[in-house]
């Protein structure tokens, strides 16, 4: 007689218990969770920094405007071209006879520069003499302040009319970062009139 034996494996079977998969899980969870905060903090100081670098990037664009033309100021004109009842602090108004013609109705040739109130801040926007009617370019917004000082040889305030150089400061406002405080940044252009009054007795 034959004896069969019949032998029995035993399958172990491989695989993560309930408590296993529930710790995986969790850490899986929790490293998404950094990864994500780690990622909206730099989009955040992204989007930060390109609103502070638009903000300084206008307001040098204006600055570099504003001191192109009131450096032209009284070009054709027998004075500086500075209007003095329309140029004070926070505005300025300059003239040129660009064309060379009997008005100064010409593209250009009549400009003010004026910081006005704007939803944030304040804007630096400005108006030509020959696009009346239409609404003024803004040129620059998220601006503090707005300073003009009409100088001498010396550097001694005087009247607009009498303006040697012209001092334009412009303050702007920059946005707060996620761990920084809102700033401030300064600039100042100084502008040399090139029919100044004592350039004007030199002709």
């Amino acid at each position: 007689m034959l004896n069969t034996q019949l032998k029995m494996t035993g399958s172990n079977e491989v695989g993560f218990s309930l408590l296993e998969l529930v710790i995986a899980m969790t850490i899986t969870l929790a490293v998404m969770v950094a990864a994500s905060s780690l990622l909206a903090s730099s989009l955040r100081t992204r989007t930060r920094e390109n609103l502070r670098s638009e903000a300084l990037a206008a307001a040098q664009r204006a600055l570099n405007i504003m001191s192109r033309e009131v450096s032209n100021s009284g070009y054709g004109l027998t004075d500086n071209g500075i209007v003095a009842v329309d140029s004070n602090a926070s505005s300025i108004r300059v003239r040129a006879n660009l064309d060379n013609n009997t008005d100064l109705n010409g593209i250009d040739e009549d400009v003010r520069f004026i910081l006005q109130p704007a939803t944030s801040n304040y804007q630096i926007v400005r108006y030509d003499n020959s696009n009346a009617g239409n609404p003024p370019p803004i040129l620059a917004a998220n601006i503090s302040t707005l300073t003009i000082k009409y100088l001498d040889v010396a550097g001694t305030d005087v009247n607009p009319a009498n303006a040697e150089r012209v001092s334009i400061e412009v303050k702007v406002n920059l946005p707060a970062g996620p761990e920084q405080p809102a700033g401030v940044v300064n600039l100042v252009s100084q502008v040399a009139l090139r029919n100044a009054p004592g350039t004007l007795q030199q002709f």
